[in-house]
């Protein structure tokens, strides 16, 4: 399967994809004392999904996450499972794809593929698995001290987790398969999950070894924009990483990134409540220890240690949108000219400015062209 295969709202006609991201964490990827950011309250994390469904979004994905990053206020602490967080917003929701994070050294493949199958039916179709190899060390040491594989050690697991899980949902036959971390004798898994040949997989893999696996087996690639400043820049690595795909495996894949949205009237009021909860609020303790970690394992970080940790308190290491809605519009369809197939988006207070986007800056992305316009009510 690939990018071309992909099925409902993830095949829709939107040059530029949005979806929502890490509604599943307490503070919704935020490391900041900012009142009003999400809680891990179910009604809350509902609603929002109501609201990106209400407004034509096309995906949510989660934070698989077994502990938090601590700091004053014991950021991402609280978090909801995402196999049973997903089955329950897509019981709430009509069209919107939801995704289940999972860390392959935490599940085996069969329990996986069985309970995506499951979602996926009840779902009518719209489920979806973001593979992670893992890089918490505290958190994957609950588990068992060799939970955290050595880093290429990782990949080689996630590759043969994914061939299972391929086989579980492809196979019509018993097989049998024998890898170093998986012998599975008879395996079988009835029935199929209905979106065939299988639902969509996604991966972030940063380093060079873990953009090979993604453009292997995934049909959605998710990458951090380097150079924040000039959007357009980032075509080098959309190309690149299209390329690798096609070339080295015969495959199409969707590149998405993240995006933390900040909309005022004003260039300077926007750029003002920036600075209020990022510099002024931000917390920095809880920033350090997830950036320690995410540094020592992902080989994603870059050399400037106080911009990347701005980053992460602004919204989970995601590219800027901050300014007028005409100004993030803009840098939208920088994105999009990028060669960006959709975008996560992040927003400081969830329901307001989720809102706001839905009023003001996606009509601007529906009059250039990047999306379809959809008219369906939002939830009181």
């Amino acid at each position: 399967m690939d990018a071309r295969d992909l099925q409902g709202a993830l095949a829709n006609g939107n040059r530029l994809k949005l979806g929502t991201f890490s509604t599943n964490l307490q503070h919704g990827g935020f490391a900041t004392r900012l009142p009003g950011t999400l809680r891990a309250d179910w009604q809350e994390v509902q609603y929002i999904a109501r609201l990106t469904d209400a407004l034509g979004l096309e995906l949510i994905v989660p934070v698989a996450r077994w502990k938090g990053y601590g700091g004053e206020i014991g950021y991402a602490d609280a978090s909801f499972d995402t196999f049973c967080w997903a089955a329950g917003l897509l019981a709430a929701t009509r069209n919107v794809h939801v995704f289940s994070t999972v860390h392959v050294s935490t599940v085996h493949p069969l329990v996986a593929a069985k309970q995506l199958m499951t979602i996926d039916h009840l779902s009518g179709g719209r489920s979806g698995l973001n593979v992670v190899g893992g890089w918490f060390r505290p958190e994957l040491e609950m588990f068992g001290p060799d939970y955290l594989l050595e880093h290429s050690k990782r990949y080689d697991l996630a590759e043969e987790w994914t061939k299972v899980v391929s086989l579980f949902w492809g196979s019509d036959e018993e097989f049998d398969f024998e890898g170093e971390f998986f012998d599975i004798r008879g395996g079988i898994m009835l029935p199929k999950p209905l979106q065939a040949p299988r639902p969509p997989i996604m991966n972030a893999g940063g380093s060079e070894r873990g953009q090979r696996f993604a453009a292997q087996y995934s049909d959605m690639i998710f990458v951090h924009v380097r150079d924040d400043e000039d959007l357009l820049a980032a075509r080098a690595q959309v190309d690149a990483i299209k390329t690798l795909a096609r070339e080295e495996f015969g495959r199409e894949v969707q590149v998405w990134t993240q995006s933390y949205v900040v909309c005022r009237d004003t260039e300077q009021e926007a750029r003002d409540f920036w600075r209020y909860y990022v510099r002024d609020l931000g917390d920095l303790e809880a920033a350090d220890n997830l950036m320690h970690f995410l540094g020592l394992e992902s080989h994603v970080l870059g050399d400037d240690w106080d911009r990347a940790r701005e980053r992460f308190i602004s919204g989970w290491g995601g590219t800027e949108m901050v300014g007028t809605a005409e100004t993030i519009a803009g840098r939208f369809g920088d994105l999009a000219e990028a060669g960006f197939d959709g975008t996560l988006l992040l927003f400081p207070q969830w329901e307001p400015g989720l809102r706001q986007f839905g009023d003001e800056i996606l009509p601007l992305l529906e009059q250039a062209g990047m999306r379809r316009p959809v008219r369906a009510p939002t939830p009181a």
